[in-house]
């Protein structure tokens, strides 16, 4: 493939980390430089020999510094295509357009909501040239990043530029642009009125934080990319700043993690949660974090095994010599005492991560979730709804006594949050059985009354979605349930209703589903 030979390059950077050993480079290598504003004072500083973009073109900057390569004599020439058109229009050609962008994302990054200051850090020749050379690999070299600046030079040495270099570097450029402008279009969305109004047209930012060992399976590769704009809301800052001990993370490690702060935020200070492939195993809501741990790992010492544990509170000695007793992937905890740490740091495998944000805080447009399917994206509002707000409606002759009413709430946390058909069982806030992802619901109802039977009599059922018929009641009478809450909804709600009063069980309405798929 024909090697590019460099004879003129355009300099203009923001970020001018290693700007002059380079420039300096090209220099000695014969390359005319052309450069602005502090680009090119930097290389007069440090005795590179450069051209001003207002002398090559005759035109002085205006609007501030808003337009200085916004000229046809530049734009011709990064764009010439050395045919006799081009002869003919008699252009000169810039072959090297070295340009990075005004860093708009460090004011996302530090939150700043200060519009004009945002406004202002909206870089527009800098992307213009850029994506002009791109276009135009065939004839010139775009260079958007300080660490390609090694491989410019190698190729230099090496008599040229090559085409695939080229053509690598340009498609480099689109998607750099391409992710500076769809973090813009969201930063500036953020002033709009909030309104999730699913547009036929969507842009999602995206940005790598961390590799994973792998996907959900070894042969399976997989990352973990942040939403910059969710910077307060994502999972980012946690597992950089928020992790205290341990090895990297996996996939799957992170898919539980979601899973378990989301159940966390939705539950009382002090709880407790232990999940398993994203469904809670052991949970309680009790008067302390050893407490609530305490009496969750009674009710599952078995499926507890191999997963992670989350404490919406702080982790001190006492719990952390019972955490250490058990093997867990990963503890998370708003705070880990001293002691707690010297006593489950000796622990190798295990990881500690310290979140504090257990609450939801929606911002304009955050609260979209995405799922990925053959050829597309399902796109929804996340189910932002906590059963502790939600209005209930008793349907029964039998009412439920407030503590009652509280397990209720309680269990329909812990549905919520647990892969449909879900049925969850608990007492006194807390967890006796769970049946998650079963094919019908009377199924997932036994799988969580038999948990634990002989606790069963005297707590209550709680189910993501409505009961279909009156089976799930006549199976939760036989072991002693008292009371159920469900959406309702169904054509048999009747029948479902009338089964509760004959066997003595009390149900609740609250008209709101949570399906988790």
């Amino acid at each position: 493939m024909q090697k590019l030979t460099i004879k003129r390059a355009l300099i203009s950077v923001y970020d001018k980390t290693d700007i002059v050993d380079f420039a300096k480079f090209l220099s000695e290598n014969g390359v005319e430089i052309l450069s602005t504003g502090g680009t090119y004072n930097l290389l007069l500083e440090n005795n590179i020999k450069a051209i001003s973009i207002e002398e090559w073109t005759g035109q002085n900057e205006i609007l501030g510094g808003r337009v200085k390569t916004l000229h046809p004599k530049i734009h011709g020439a990064i764009l010439n295509k050395r045919d006799d058109e081009s002869a003919a229009l008699k252009l000169d050609n810039i072959d090297l357009v070295v340009v990075n962008l005004y860093p708009f994302e460090k004011l996302v990054a530090e939150n700043n909501k200060n519009l004009s200051e945002l406004i202002e850090m909206i870089d527009i020749g800098g992307p213009t040239m850029l994506r002009a050379c791109a276009k135009n690999y065939l004839f010139a070299c775009p260079v958007i990043s300080v660490s390609d600046y090694e491989d410019i030079i190698d190729n230099i040495k090496n008599g040229g530029i090559p085409q695939d270099l080229r053509f690598r570097l340009a498609v480099k450029v689109f998607k750099e642009i391409a992710y500076y402008d769809s973090l813009i279009t969201d930063t500036l969305s953020t002033f709009l009125t909030k309104d999730l109004n699913f547009n036929n047209k969507m842009t999602v930012t995206l940005k790598r934080e961390i590799n994973t060992r792998y996907g959900e399976n070894p042969h399976q590769k997989a990352s973990y990319y942040s939403i910059p704009t969710f910077k307060e809301d994502s999972l980012s800052s946690f597992f950089t700043d928020g992790k205290i001990w341990g090895k990297e993370l996996s996939y799957n490690n992170i898919a539980d993690i979601d899973t378990l702060i989301l159940m966390l935020s939705d539950l009382e200070n002090d709880s407790a949660v232990a999940l398993k492939h994203q469904t809670p195993c052991c949970v309680a809501s009790k008067n302390s974090p050893l407490e609530s741990f305490t009496r969750a790992y009674e009710m599952d010492k078995v499926s507890i095994y191999g997963g992670i544990v989350g404490i919406k509170g702080v982790v001190n000695g006492e719990l952390a010599n019972i955490l250490s007793n058990i093997f867990l992937e990963i503890v998370v905890a708003e705070y880990f005492e001293k002691e707690a740490i010297e006593i489950l740091t000796k622990k190798q495998n295990l990881r500690l991560m310290e979140y504090k944000n257990f609450k939801y805080k929606i911002f304009d447009d955050t609260n979209i979730k995405l799922k990925s399917v053959i050829g597309g994206v399902l796109v929804q509002e996340k189910d932002l709804s906590s059963p502790y707000d939600e209005n209930i409606e008793v349907v029964t002759n039998i009412f439920p006594t407030d503590d009652e009413i509280f397990d209720l709430r309680f269990g329909q946390t812990i549905v919520k949050n647990t892969k449909s058909n879900a049925i969850a069982v608990v007492k006194d806030r807390v967890l006796i059985g769970v049946g998650a992802g079963q094919p019908n619901r009377v199924g997932a109802a036994l799988i969580a009354l038999d948990s634990n039977p002989e606790l069963t009599k005297g707590a209550v059922l709680a189910s993501d979605a409505f009961l279909p018929m009156d089976d799930t009641v006549q199976l939760a009478a036989k072991y002693g349930i008292k009371s159920i809450i469900q959406p309702g909804g169904s054509i048999k709600d009747e029948d479902t209703i009338k089964a509760c009063n004959r066997l003595g069980i009390s149900m609740v309405f609250t008209k709101t589903r949570h399906f988790y798929h």
